[in-house]
């Protein structure tokens, strides 16, 4: 029966939006809720300026002949996926994952909105990848909140409910969108803005995958930040400063506190790119945490930084990058000193690979690759990937933040290499096809703490989105990832 309704809200879903764009309803993809939840601005698509497949969306000349404080919108996302060589071993599972979202936004004044959102995740033809979250969790709520105060116009707004969070590129907060199920938060918020310069106050707190339809936070399991986005303070660069504090009851629900105790934790972070002379590019971020985790002391850091550099008169305008990465691992476990860099909450896939299985803790990371466009529909990426734990004697994390393999001290500190590759096919901003394969290479210490099998990760997917108002894709070739 319940199905029967989504079906319902579907059919007239697929007939409405366009109108109320940014000024007046937001999106379900890249920035749903606020301006803040992306520090720079989107780019423009060239796809999206196609009209001839219009007859797929009929949600847009619905949209017309709606009031324009109403929308109604959403997306689906299909994927057909494969894991081969699950947990370095030689079990493979072949299945597909399906994802829905269904949205409506009321807006009756400018400085007043309402919004709420979805979601419906399933696997399907799966045998040893479990019903469970990240692949499955079906019929949520997944966003809901009013705002008061326009994201666009004035210089403040305030929201308080259940929002999707994204700031800066994502490595530090971000809401995972390649997971079948993804990242929401409860949170109360207000953003300060003007031209140039853009701050966000926060209070929230992660929503797990329960088995209830509205889902419970964690209870004492709470983040609070103040992060800020200048554009004036360095020429051609967005400089993103930032304060958060994370507190977190002992818990199993938490893999940085399991058997450990209490965390009090302050991260102090900065995020800074821009672009430079000759078409080159560049990206850092340099985090600095203190606090403490049980009885220990939390001293823990981590940093990136890349460069590219784009060459427009070549074809399909190759941009080559070059990247570096750590996170800092604690060199005495018996100790009282913690320096596991907590990662937090961040969008890894792409950042530590497209297979996600190393997360941004006790890691030492290099990569380089090209991406191309050779039309301005398609868009390729290839690149290459080296990792390392930080030291011996802490854990190989998982992209998740839990512990993937137990600590060897004494064996080799290289965990593999990987290699990616991406192609995507924009027909237009609602809908786009992709595909890919990853495969990681085990070093020496997988090939010592597990079985040591090749681990490989072909998929495909498509996009479609019911308003045309397009997707937070993937990737985004001749930008610092």
């Amino acid at each position: 029966m319940r199905r029967c309704i989504v079906l319902v809200l579907l059919l007239i879903s697929c007939m409405a939006r366009q109108r109320l764009d940014a000024q007046t309803v937001p999106q379900s993809n890249a920035n749903s809720g606020s301006s803040a939840n992306s520090a720079t601005p989107a780019t423009s698509d060239p796809a999206g300026n196609d009209d001839s497949m219009d007859w797929l969306f009929p949600i847009n000349k619905l949209n017309r002949s709606l009031p324009n404080w109403f929308h109604i919108g959403g997306e689906f996302r299909g994927r057909p996926e494969s894991q081969m060589g699950i947990g370095f071993t030689g079990t493979d599972d072949y299945y597909y994952l399906f994802r829905l979202r269904v949205n409506m936004g009321i807006k009756p004044k400018n400085w007043l909105l309402f919004f709420g959102e979805v979601q419906d995740s399933q696997i399907f033809f799966n045998h040893h990848i479990g019903n469970v979250n990240p692949y499955e969790d079906k019929w949520t709520l997944w966003q809901a909140y009013p705002q008061v105060g326009s994201s666009e116009t004035g210089w403040v707004d305030a929201l308080a409910g259940r929002q999707v969070l994204r700031f800066g590129n994502e490595r530090v907060i971000g809401p995972s969108e390649w997971l079948n199920v993804g990242r929401t938060f409860n949170v109360a918020r207000v953003d300060l803005h003007h031209p140039g310069y853009l701050v966000s106050v926060f209070a929230s707190s992660v929503v797990p995958g329960d088995s209830s339809d509205l889902h419970n936070a964690l209870p004492g399991n709470n983040l609070y930040g103040v992060y800020g986005s200048f554009q004036n303070i360095v020429p051609k660069a967005d400089f993103e400063p930032y304060v958060l504090w994370r507190v977190a009851s002992a818990g199993p629900g938490l893999p940085e506190t399991l058997n450990r105790g209490h965390l009090n934790e302050v991260t102090i972070g900065l995020h800074w790119k821009g672009t430079l002379p000759a078409d080159f590019d560049y990206d850092t971020e340099f985090d600095g945490q203190t606090g403490s985790l049980g009885s220990s002391s939390i001293a823990a850091w981590a940093g990136y930084a890349s460069v590219g550099k784009t060459f427009r008169k070549v074809a399909a305008a190759p941009r080559v990058f070059l990247e570096g990465n750590y996170a800092s691992g604690t060199k005495n476990p018996n100790g009282h000193e913690w320096n596991t860099f907590d990662q937090i909450y961040p969008s890894n896939h792409n950042k530590f690979g497209f297979d996600d299985l190393v997360g941004r803790e006790n890691l030492v990371q290099f990569r380089t690759g090209v991406e191309e466009e050779p039309t301005k529909k398609w868009k390729l990426i290839q690149q290459f990937e080296g990792y390392w734990l930080a030291t011996a004697k802490d854990n190989y994390y998982a992209s998740s933040g839990a512990i993937a393999v137990a600590a060897h001290p004494g064996a080799s500190r290289h965990i593999g290499n990987e290699l990616d590759l991406l192609a995507e096919y924009a027909v237009n901003k609602g809908l786009s096809f992709g595909f890919g394969y990853g495969r990681m290479f085990p070093g020496q210490f997988l090939e010592t703490a597990t079985r040591g099998h090749d681990y490989s990760y072909p998929y495909a997917y498509f996009e479609y989105n019911f308003s045309k108002s397009g997707f937070h894709l993937p990737i985004t070739p001749n930008k610092p990832n």
